[in-house]
């Protein structure tokens, strides 16, 4: 939706948080590449303020850093940048085509919704809000929005400051099929460090891995119903799965190289999938249960 169109009344935050691209402001997403064959992480990092188009924009900066499965052979190179501005609640993105979208909609009550990023007003494709609530992370009160990306799709958390914990930054990639982001693992800034349940190290292939590291953890079927596969290396696994809010919903330990997942008491969703072995080694992936 673009953003004369949306509502005159916004519900009023907390002043206590600032709600976008604080100082220090920087995510960390998984990159997991299928049919390329590469892994790793994007780094997306507020870099400064500019200038477009009459307002304020903030300048984040993206550097992707990957490498075929099973390797640590990583290449790092950026990406394009992105940019945002903040105003009534409301982050909106940069189109690349002389207007801004909106991206997230803090204030918005349940009910309310806009049309995602890149897509045009009228679209079927838009962000619901199913849900609000107000929570405290590292003494931080932020916003903190339960949305259905598109109608009937699973649902996702949006938070002030941090943005969807699946939904990418990127808007424009969210809904094209084989995107390289599978989901957000980390945020910081001056005064947050937020990390997705399972992830303990939040950049480390942007230095020389001090741990093992396996990678390729891809579920069958997915989407699925009943029961998930995975194929892993021999050994003990411990299996964990998260559901779109990061809470843990199953855990699973096992020896079987080709496990059989069963999710018949889970509801419909996007869940996350994470492996460890007895090296501490994690693999990661995201797995969809269809109604």
């Amino acid at each position: 939706m673009r953003a004369a169109v949306l509502p005159l009344a916004l519900l009023p935050l907390l002043a206590s948080a600032q709600a976008w691209c604080p100082p220090g402001a920087t995510w960390t997403f998984e990159y997991t590449n299928i049919l390329g064959g590469y892994s790793g992480v994007q780094r997306v990092e507020y870099t400064a303020d500019t200038l477009l188009s009459g307002f304020t924009a903030q300048r984040l900066d993206q550097t992707n850093v990957v490498a075929p499965w099973g390797t640590t052979n990583y290449t790092v190179y950026p990406s394009f940048p992105l940019f945002t501005r903040y105003a009534n609640e409301v982050v909106f993105i940069w189109d690349n085509n002389s207007s801004y979208d909106t991206l997230f909609w803090f204030g918005a009550a349940p009910g309310d919704h806009w049309n995602a990023a890149g897509w045009p007003d009228g679209s079927t494709i838009m962000i619901t809000v199913m849900d609000t609530a107000t929570e405290v992370i590292d003494g931080v009160p932020l916003r903190r929005l339960v949305v259905e990306p598109i109608p009937g799709s699973p649902v996702d958390t949006v938070y002030e400051r941090i943005g969807g914990l699946h939904l990418h930054i990127n808007a424009f990639n969210w809904y094209v099929t084989d995107v390289p982001y599978d989901g957000l693992w980390c945020y910081s800034d001056q005064d947050i460090d937020f990390a997705m349940p399972g992830v303990s190290d939040c950049g480390y292939t942007l230095s020389v891995p001090d741990r093992p590291v396996a990678h390729g953890a891809v579920p069958f079927p997915n989407p699925g119903t009943t029961h998930f596969t995975l194929d892993l290396p021999h050994g003990p696994h411990t299996i964990t799965l998260f559901d779109a809010t990061g809470r843990m919903v199953l855990q699973q330990r096992t020896t079987d190289a080709r496990p059989v997942i069963g999710t018949e008491g889970l509801p419909a969703g996007l869940y996350r999938i994470t492996v460890w072995d007895e090296r501490g080694a994690v693999m990661g992936a995201t797995w969809v249960k269809a109604q």
